[in-house]
């Protein structure tokens, strides 16, 4: 019996303690407070560098193009696990962004989608 009781004790100390402690992927308060800035994007092999403000209303990540506005459009952000998606849309063809928070100030991923078919990695970077 001694045993029974001890085993138990030693289960909920388990599940107490993996409960207390938040998952590496969750989404928190800081990286989503990270995001906040002005960010240049960089494709391989382009020179022009458009760029885009994101500004967190409300606990949620909202993108403005700064460039080439007339012709950019940004919809369906979420921020969730350090991992920003949201699609763009370039001369109203939708472009798929799936990006990484990679470390202070760098957001890396891919680009997929659009009329020109990209599936391109792409690299973000807070200037601002």
């Amino acid at each position: 019996m001694h045993r029974i009781v001890l085993s138990l004790l030693t289960v909920l100390l388990l599940l107490s303690a993996c409960a207390s402690r938040q998952s590496p992927l969750a989404t928190n308060a800081r990286d989503l407070r990270s995001l906040a800035g002005v960010w240049e994007e960089e494709w391989p092999g382009q020179q022009e560098k458009d760029r885009y403000r994101i500004e967190i209303v409300d606990e949620r990540a909202r993108i403005t193009p700064l460039t080439r506005q007339e012709k950019q459009r940004v919809r369906d952000v979420y921020f969730q696990h350090k991992r920003l998606t949201f699609y763009l849309e370039l001369d109203g063809s939708p472009v798929y962004y799936d990006l990484v928070l990679a470390d202070e100030g760098v957001l890396a991923g891919r680009v997929k989608g659009g009329k020109e078919n990209y599936d391109e990695p792409v690299r973000w970077y807070r200037v601002e």
